[in-house]
């Protein structure tokens, strides 16, 4: 690869300690296998343009043993998953245009190539932050009332837009501590690198300590853009005359090294969801970018879908198991189970929409004060960014980030679970 033009496709993943944590209670497997097809990160060291740095902050959960997040194509990542699901659970792709309902009030998903729809008793939105299914939970399902928007809050009238991809590890420092993912904030945006594989020659691990990098690393560059851009229609070379003038001057050589050779295909607007009233209705549940597609400064956006899925299908099986247990033994006094499927499929919905939404509410607030960092800035702005990474810096401890990483929503859900008075029945508010 060395010597080659590279070429630009921005797929990486940043799973955090809190994402693996579901990795590793599904299945052990999986979760090795993530670990080790990635790479562990101990820590993001953030930097100014002009070189400088300003703050190391820990990317561990701080536990015995510690949890690495690890940095992972979105390649790697999808081949992990697909690797653990069978052939025959898998159906072929047909695009998705709406949802129905049978007269019972089913849901019944309908194709786009005129073929039956599919009923189900429940239809699992994850369809990203341009979700066909959205405006069935938040609307009556003709007009989407509540979209991903590309511009961010007043006072912005602009948007963002990343551009990134892969390069040989060794376009990195030899000097690079290992565990280090680097961080630039800069006048004209936001620059991030690092390795993101392992080394073939480590043994295999579980994220608990740093390795030896891999031959593969990823970049990815994030810039303010008033105009929303057409990713099937752009012009290249003007894309890649804009990254190398936005990072000219920046100090860091590898930055120089990865602007001067990258040729970018590919830009990639930031979508924001909006504060959705419901995150269900009528036999339809959103999960993911479908229901809160965040900055992706947050760090979190794999890691709180996967916590999403998680708790879903916990309070989804509990609520399941009282609606059969109702049918064959009798409840203990003033215990209330779900009498059918449906009732059981809201219950756990409504469970899992009062759990997930304050904490990915908490996440999504603090990513946006983050990404309004990557924004084009005047010289007092530059430097006021930097007084405050450089303060940030000097805490003895994120403790944001460690209660991200510890406080595990799955602890909550056990306890919701864990108040009812049989093993599996669940109130009815």
């Amino acid at each position: 690869m060395l010597g080659q033009k590279l070429r630009s496709q921005k797929a990486k993943h940043i799973i955090a300690p809190n994402g693996l944590s579901v990795l590793r209670d599904l299945d052990e497997g999986i979760f090795v296998q993530v670990a080790n097809s990635g790479y562990p990160v101990s820590h993001f060291e953030l930097k100014s343009a002009y070189g400088w740095s300003l703050a190391r902050l820990g990317a561990t959960n701080g536990q015995d043993p510690e949890l690495h997040t690890v940095l992972i194509g979105r390649h790697r990542l999808w081949e992990c998953l697909r690797h653990h699901v069978p052939d025959d659970a898998i159906l072929d792709y047909k695009a998705v245009v709406g949802i129905g309902y049978t007269e019972d009030q089913k849901p019944v998903v309908e194709f786009a190539d005129g073929s039956p729809g599919l009923e189900a008793d429940l239809v699992v939105g994850a369809d990203g932050a341009k979700s066909v299914v959205k405006k069935y939970v938040t609307g009556n399902g003709t007009v989407d009332d509540h979209p991903a928007i590309f511009e961010s809050a007043a006072p912005f009238t602009s948007g963002l837009v990343g551009v990134g991809g892969f390069i040989p590890s060794s376009y990195l420092s030899d000097k690079e501590p290992r565990g280090r993912m680097t961080i630039t904030f800069g006048s004209h945006g936001f620059f991030g690198y690092g390795p993101c594989t392992t080394a073939p020659t480590q043994p295999p691990h579980s994220a608990e300590r740093i390795v030896p990098k891999g031959d593969e690393a990823v970049w990815w560059s994030t810039y303010e853009c008033k105009h929303l851009p057409d990713p099937r229609n752009f012009n290249q070379v003007d894309i890649r005359r804009q990254l190398q003038k936005r990072h000219a001057g920046w100090q860091d050589p590898v930055i120089r090294k990865i602007v001067e050779e990258a040729v970018v295909e590919s830009v990639y607007p930031t979508w924001i969801m909006p504060d959705l009233p419901t995150w269900y209705a009528r036999g339809v549940v959103l999960i993911g970018d479908a229901t809160h597609a965040m900055q992706p400064s947050s760090g979190q956006g794999a890691s709180q879908g996967l916590e999403d899925a998680q708790i879903l299908s916990m309070l989804l099986a509990h609520c399941l198991k009282g609606r059969y247990h109702s049918q064959s033994a009798a409840p203990q006094a003033g215990a209330q189970m779900p009498a059918t499927i449906r009732e059981a499929v809201d219950q756990a919905s409504k469970g899992y929409f009062e759990t997930r939404k304050p904490r990915v509410k908490q996440i999504t607030d603090r990513a946006k004060q983050m990404g309004d960092m990557k924004r084009k800035k005047g010289v007092v702005e530059e430097w006021f960014t930097y007084l405050i990474l450089w303060i940030i810096g000097k805490l003895p401890v994120d403790s944001y980030t460690r209660q991200i990483f510890n406080d595990l929503p799955v602890h909550e859900a056990r306890k919701m679970i864990e108040k009812d008075k049989t093993p599996v029945a669940i109130h009815r508010s």
